[in-house]
């Protein structure tokens, strides 16, 4: 009893947040967040859909049970007798497909699953893209918060240093007035960089269906931009592009498919009478048996065959617009992707050279300050610059990682190709069947996936070397799927 008091009134501490790589927690996603099973439940169920929905092409069995008790009037008599009737019968009825609508209809209910299927590769594509973006931004809003707390405990030296001057009645009142309010001022960027950290994690968290996460403390390296894409490859393999490109291909099928409303039918019926009491009681009579065809064609249908034709031409309209849409989306977005690795990666080689005259120039400040040859606006302006490049240096390495990652998302790396492998992005993350469902691995169109189509070109982004700022990737018009890694400048640079 005095055990469980004290566990009830003494507060738990917190969970400690799990240290994590970057292949760990893309991994820890695939496995845990909670949107991401709930779409691939979708997927399942709408597997099972399709079975279910091409159920009506098979031929269907009913028995059936018939039994009646009546009271019977005998004729020219008073008298009644009771009477019972009844019979068992089996019967097997079937629709003969003779204007090959039910291939159609087939065809079109797998399109609807693939369809899905791409849909959830594309959101797939989506979460991946933002964990890793506000991985990286997490890595870099923890080197600003590192990078505000220096410059804090900077400025509280220096208003020491102020005081015991004033002390020694070598400054005016004033210098201390503007060193506290420096102090004050970088107390209040702290507190803005931890807050900004600690929202970036609880996303973390999010993704990772509540677990709480935190990047691994390692040193934070430059990227290298060392990867040529393909424009046609990535309209291949982008989850999006191949959902509307389906599509498209569904809507003419279900086009043909509605043409033949008015298309004539043939039913086939087969039915047995094991016992019948009295005999005649049934047709067929008792332990007999009786078959039927009936062929019927429809004459008119209220034009409901017409219209839904028309509707079905839109719907081809509309999706041959959308897919034209993704397709100058997609060439968008890696333009602009490698628009921002081009600015980001030349303010990165920029800002580094800033920092280290800002930092030159703020220590030569600070020495002649300390020797009382310097004046204090000086400092506080060498403070101020340093504080703003080193800033700013650090969000040009955040967008070059954002740029990167926008790459990958805009061809497709981050989701499973249509074929069901994984792309090289999830594949170093640690791919499984424990990741993709019970169906990850079904076609319906070919069966299980036991040998993929063609192999994706690898998309090898490596991240820890030091980025040439004269090295830009080329246009989309000029680009093809080969890498070639640069073996120079393998030095990393730590913030």
């Amino acid at each position: 009893m005095l055990i469980l008091t004290v566990m009830i009134f003494i507060p738990s501490e917190s969970f400690a947040s799990v240290p994590m790589t970057l292949p760990q927690y893309i991994r820890e996603i695939l496995l845990n967040n909670h949107t991401l099973r709930a779409g691939m439940k979708n997927v399942e169920a709408n597997y099972y859909s399709v079975l279910a929905s091409v159920g009506y092409q098979r031929p269907s069995t009913s028995g059936t049970f018939t039994g009646s008790y009546v009271t019977k009037q005998t004729a020219g008599s008073s008298s009644q007798e009771n009477v019972f009737a009844g019979n068992i019968g089996l019967r097997l009825t079937q629709r003969i497909d003779i204007s090959g609508s039910y291939k159609l209809d087939e065809q079109q209910n797998i399109l609807g699953y693939e369809v899905t299927r791409a849909n959830f590769d594309n959101s797939i594509n989506t979460l991946i893209a933002a964990a890793e973006e506000a991985w990286w931004g997490a890595v870099l809003a923890r080197e600003n918060m590192k990078l505000q707390h220096e410059i804090l405990l900077q400025r509280s030296e220096n208003h020491r240093v102020t005081v015991e001057k004033y002390n020694q009645e070598l400054v005016p009142k004033l210098d201390i007035v503007r060193s506290e309010a420096q102090v004050v001022a970088a107390e209040t960027l702290e507190k803005t960089a931890e807050t900004a950290y600690l929202n970036l994690i609880a996303e973390l968290s999010l993704m990772a269906g509540g677990l709480d996460v935190e990047p691994v403390d390692e040193e934070l390296k430059v990227p290298e931009f060392d990867v040529v894409l393909n424009f046609e490859d990535a309209l291949q393999y982008r989850p999006d592009v191949r959902a509307a490109r389906l599509t498209l291909e569904r809507a003419r099928l279900v086009k043909k498919l509605t043409a033949k409303g008015l298309s004539p039918t043939l039913d086939f019926a087969f039915q047995i009478t094991p016992w019948s009491d009295p005999e005649s009681y049934a047709t067929p009579n008792n332990q007999q048996a009786g078959g039927s065809l009936v062929f019927s064609v429809p004459i008119t249908d209220g034009k409901t065959t017409k219209y839904k034709t028309f509707n079905a031409d839109r719907l081809i309209q509309a999706a041959e617009s959308s897919l034209s849409a993704l397709r100058e989306q997609t060439r968008r977005d890696i333009t602009v992707a490698m628009n921002n690795w081009r600015n980001a990666s030349a303010a990165e080689h920029d800002k580094q050279r800033q920092v280290e005259r800002a930092e030159e120039e703020l220590r030569i400040t600070e020495l002649m300050y300390a020797e009382g040859m310097g004046a204090q606006i000086d400092l506080i302006n060498a403070q101020t610059a340093y504080q703003s490049v080193r800033t700013e240096y650090l969000e040009a390495v955040r967008n070059m990682y954002v740029a990167l990652v926008a790459m990958k998302k805009a061809v497709g790396d981050y989701s499973p190709n249509e074929n069901g492998t994984w792309s090289e992005a999830l594949s170093r993350y640690g791919k499984g069947n424990d990741i993709v469902g019970e169906l990850g691995m079904k076609n319906l169109r070919t069966g299980p996936k036991d040998s993929p189509k063609k192999a994706r070109p690898a998309l090898k982004l490596q991240t820890n070397q030091k980025a040439k700022p004269a090295a830009t990737p080329k246009t989309s018009q000029d680009i093809k799927p080969e890498v070639k890694p640069d073996t120079s400048q393998k030095e990393s640079v730590k913030k």
